[in-house]
């Protein structure tokens, strides 16, 4: 157990080194830094937008009031900003086609975790992070949520989940580059499918519900914690909300592994 503890703590430190060296690298030239964060601020308006216009005129979603809204489309906001913080997953395609994973494989550590958070882009999360943490606290106060220790935790722990949700869909997008020439189809498809989360799944009919939630459950990843702490999820459902991002993460892990023999045995 302390020896698990020991590599936990050394893996940390390394994600915060990492962190450190991104940050430093992008004020190297603050110019790039700041006209990344104005084009993703010039997105985040378009949202807000959209969001103004079903705030302001009570416009309800489904069995969501409102002011319910404004915690979906925040979680939507903030999963958003984790996304483009994992650059290093992003990355993965380029990293193949030029060959650069072999300059990682001689480092120690989990070549997964050197590869996937080895970089971030701070440019374009820090504006969502911030957008979407101030809307789920502002939505979760205009609802009335009770503040208890309880919803806290339910609320935090399923942003967990949709976070390593997140994580798993998007490696295992990049990893289908070890198997085909091109991502860009691949991609398509995975922005059009992220982009369905913009708004509450309850805007949508009960086939595409369901399509979202149990055949490519991406309505998990901003849903479920908004779900869960205003109580419309059920236990099946809130069982649910567990178990596929942990066989997501799994099933991730074993196509990397697959992915990393066939780059080896490539190279060979």
């Amino acid at each position: 157990m302390k020896e698990r503890w020991r590599v936990l703590k050394w893996y940390l430190k390394v994600a915060l080194h990492f962190g450190k060296l991104s940050l430093q690298s992008v004020m190297e030239y603050p110019l790039n830094f700041a006209s990344g964060v104005c084009v993703e601020l010039a997105y985040m308006v378009i949202k807000l937008v959209y969001l103004y216009v079903v705030v302001s005129t009570g416009m309800k979603v489904g069995s969501l009031t409102a002011n319910m809204v404004v915690i979906f489309v925040g979680t939507y906001i903030f999963m958003t900003g984790i996304w483009m913080l994992l650059s290093g997953v992003n990355g993965i395609p380029d990293q193949v086609v030029r060959g650069d994973l072999d300059l990682i494989m001689t480092k120690p550590g989990s070549l997964q975790f050197l590869q996937t958070f080895g970089k971030y882009n701070f440019a374009l999360a820090l504006p969502n992070l911030a957008a979407g943490t101030i809307l789920m606290v502002v939505g979760y106060r205009i609802c009335d949520i009770p503040v208890t220790p309880g919803n806290i935790a339910i609320f935090i722990f399923y942003l967990l989940m949709g976070t390593i949700l997140t994580y798993s869909f998007g490696l295992m997008a990049s990893l289908l580059v070890f198997w085909v020439t091109s991502l860009n189809a691949v991609n398509t498809l995975y922005s059009a499918l992220w982009d369905y989360n913009n708004m509450p799944m309850e805007l949508y009919p009960k086939i595409i519900k369901q399509i979202g939630t149990f055949l490519i459950p991406v309505f998990l990843i901003t849903n479920w914690s908004g779900m869960a702490v205003l109580g419309k999820l059920d236990v099946l459902q809130l069982v649910w909300g567990i178990v596929v991002p942990v066989l997501a993460f799994f099933l991730s892990r074993q196509i990397w592994k697959a992915g990393i023999r066939r780059y080896t045995s490539a190279n060979g």
